[in-house]
């Protein structure tokens, strides 16, 4: 099974229907269009955009689509930029995702999984990531309608939304993904180098390639964080309090090969013409920091010298961590402190 699944790649608005307050006649204050201008996250160069009034309150954009099994993924998550901020301290949420499928349609009563969409800042592209993993199994196995539905409106907005993703958060995986498609599409007189990371039992490729292997994987307690990000809000206040990943750093060689000097310099160049000695990798809407390293011959697996992998790139990456399923209420918390004396 893939650690990802595009359910909507949001290109082509026309799928959506849009649809006034009572769920059957045509909205006359919110309109879905295909975006062409703004990319967003997506590879595909476009994204759906939703604008409304401030009388859309309580209409939608619904499309079906042949049924997907969400069964083993645990988010989803979706690239969204907006003209006003959505926050539970802040100005209020006005944009509410649902699913449903064939035995729980949308408009069924016992259908009430939802989520709100935060926006932190606006006009400025950012990564929802959603839990699923409490999505109810009749839905889950065999999803077929999607819902974004506009909440309480005071004032008009603008909201693009890019690339609805199911994933299933796996950390070498992902890291192995992310760096195979920051290099991919490499060239050499025309020639496609390929780029795959490979098991050390693995052979070495031949002809025009990046031989890339996993040389480390090691603990970093440096980049631990001990503070926790709410996700997953619903109406009434619901959230969940998700404990970020284990942080580790998984370190790869990156090794040119071709027939002559000349094709190798070319390899390394387009290499580090992708990747800057800082730079970040982009997986599924995740940002992982990856930086040019230098390990000495004596520090190699094994303490060989051995061939000279001549680039190595240490990845920043998570384990993922299972949320406690389904959301609760917060309250308000208040903390209060004295002065403490000093003898």
């Amino acid at each position: 099974m893939m650690g990802a699944h595009v359910v909507d790649p949001m290109n082509d608005a026309p799928q959506w229907t849009v649809l006034a307050a009572d769920g059957a006649t045509p909205s006359n204050a919110l309109t879905a269009t295909t975006d062409t201008l703004d990319t967003g996250y997506g590879a595909d160069g476009t994204c759906v955009r939703l604008q409304g009034t401030g009388v859309a309150t309580g209409h939608m954009v619904r499309r079906t689509l042949p049924a997907v099994d969400l069964t083993g993924f645990t988010e989803l998550r979706l690239s969204i930029k907006a003209s006003r901020a959505a926050q539970p301290d802040g100005p209020p949420f006005f944009l509410q995702l649902r699913l449903g499928s064939v035995s729980q349609p949308l408009t069924a009563a016992t259908n009430t999984w939802h989520r709100l969409l935060p926006i932190s800042a606006p006009n400025r592209w950012e990564t929802v990531k959603l839990g699923i993993d409490d999505l109810p199994g009749a839905i889950r196995g065999a999803m077929t309608a999607i819902e974004f539905r506009c909440l309480a409106l005071d004032s008009a907005f603008l909201s693009r939304i890019d690339d609805l993703t199911v994933v299933r958060p796996e950390m070498l995986a992902d890291a192995d993904r992310a760096l195979q498609d920051r290099l991919a599409g490499i060239t050499v007189a025309g020639t496609p180098a390929l780029a795959k990371v490979r098991s050390a039992g693995q052979p070495a490729p031949n002809g025009t390639a990046l031989d890339i292997t996993q040389l480390d994987l090691a603990h970093a307690p440096i980049r631990m964080r001990e503070r926790v990000e709410p996700r997953d809000y619903t109406t009434g206040g619901g959230v969940r309090l998700i404990p970020p990943g284990e942080p580790y750093d998984v370190t790869y060689t990156v090794t040119p090969v071709a027939a002559t000097r000349a094709a190798q310099a070319t390899l390394l160049e387009q290499v580090v013409h992708r990747l800057a000695p800082l730079d970040e990798l982009v997986v599924d809407g995740d940002r992982l920091p990856v930086e040019l390293v230098r390990i000495g011959p004596r520090e190699r697996v094994g303490g060989a010298p051995g061939p000279d992998p001549v680039l190595f790139y240490r990845v920043g990456a998570r384990a993922w961590r299972a949320p406690a399923t389904g959301t609760s209420a917060v309250s308000e918390i208040v903390i209060e402190t004295d002065r403490l004396e000093v003898a």
